[in-house]
């Protein structure tokens, strides 16, 4: 699973990552929300959502302290990132200030 989610950050794209467990009720809040920035924007940023459960050995590398945590990385860098629980319009309107 680490090795997948190197692949995905390693994108030269801009990626939004959702870090979660299942036992974190506002990182189940999110994913409706990411869908609809998906349906929103469309090709302009590729979501993944990753269980922390499954990157025991990434936590610490990638300063996971604590849930929900939403991550944008553009060409393998981490360029944005929030604990917060954010609108549709929030996350979209971030990440077009950000977009490379």
């Amino acid at each position: 699973m680490s090795h997948e989610i190197n692949t995905v950050i390693q994108n030269n794209e801009l990626i939004l990552i959702n870090f979660k467990t299942s036992s974190c009720d506002p990182c189940e809040m999110i994913e409706p929300t990411l869908q609809q920035v998906k349906n929103s924007i469309g090709k302009r940023v590729e979501i993944h959502t990753f269980e922390i459960n499954q990157l025991l050995l990434k936590i610490n590398q990638l300063q996971i302290d604590s849930l929900p945590l939403l991550a944008l990385f553009a060409n393998g860098k981490l360029i944005w990132k929030t604990r917060e629980v954010l609108s549709k319009e929030e996350i979209i309107k971030k990440m077009l200030e950000i977009e490379p």
